[in-house]
């Protein structure tokens, strides 16, 4: 059931999301990002504002720091995946695996390659700072607007 919580978590995280990838384009090899890096941030930050965020807003300032660094998790998990899943269909198209197995298996190692890139205190502290501060954006009109 849409409501304002929901409309507020999916704006302000898919905001919060298009400016996390452009923070985060220098991190990428020769400050290269993929074409769909941008759009697939700030897409996955509103589903993941519209979901997590305002589905638990209204409960509470307390409650909404919680729920900020969880959403915030929750981009940063998705995002990477979203890039190993992209470089293993890359690389399964040059047909760099034995078998579909293995393919599954090589989204964890390039998770963990993807994560290395982005291993910066500033960028992982802006991710969970600035997921608070959208999740007591969120709480804001969720309590005011029910």
């Amino acid at each position: 059931m849409p409501t304002a919580g929901r409309l507020a978590g999916a704006v302000i995280y898919g905001l919060f999301g298009w400016y996390l990838a452009g923070l985060t384009i220098p991190f990428f090899p020769e400050s290269n990002a993929p074409d769909y890096w941008v759009p697939a941030s700030a897409g996955i930050s509103l589903i993941i504002g519209w979901r997590v965020c305002g589905s638990r807003a209204g409960q509470g300032y307390n409650q909404a720091v919680a729920t900020g660094i969880t959403a915030a998790g929750s981009m940063a998990f998705c995002l990477i995946f979203v890039l190993a899943f992209n470089q293993m269909i890359s690389n399964a198209m040059r047909l760099f695996y034995n078998g579909p197995v293995e393919a599954v298996m090589d989204i964890a190692t390039q998770m963990i390659d993807f994560g290395v890139y982005f291993y910066d205190w500033g960028l992982i502290a802006t991710l969970f700072v600035g997921g608070i501060v959208c999740a007591f954006v969120t709480e804001f009109f969720g309590q005011r607007f029910p």
